[in-house]
């Protein structure tokens, strides 16, 4: 499934993730968040937090977290692009 996605890759000297960002009602059940940040880790091959679009409330490893802390979510660089999203009715059974 390819879906269009607002994301900032992030990429300093130790720490490479994406940040996507999501509509808020997103985040709210910790379980669904969670898968999505499963299946978008295997999308994009490198650690995802997910950041609300309005709220700006992120989900994903603490560390990643705290690194964010030290901007704004305009000082990050987001691009909007397509991502290749792997269709659960695809799995065997």
């Amino acid at each position: 499934m390819h879906l269009p996605v607002v994301h900032a890759m992030i990429q300093d000297d130790d720490v490479c993730f994406a940040v996507i960002s999501v509509k808020d009602g997103t985040i709210v059940d910790p379980d669904s968040a969670e898968k999505l940040v499963e299946t978008l880790q295997t999308a994009y091959q490198c650690p995802v937090v997910l950041m609300g679009e309005a709220s700006h409330k992120l989900l994903g490893r603490q560390d990643l977290i705290d690194f964010l802390d030290q901007y704004t979510p305009t000082d990050l660089p987001w691009t909007e692009s397509a991502v290749d999203i792997p269709d659960p009715s695809d799995r065997p059974s």
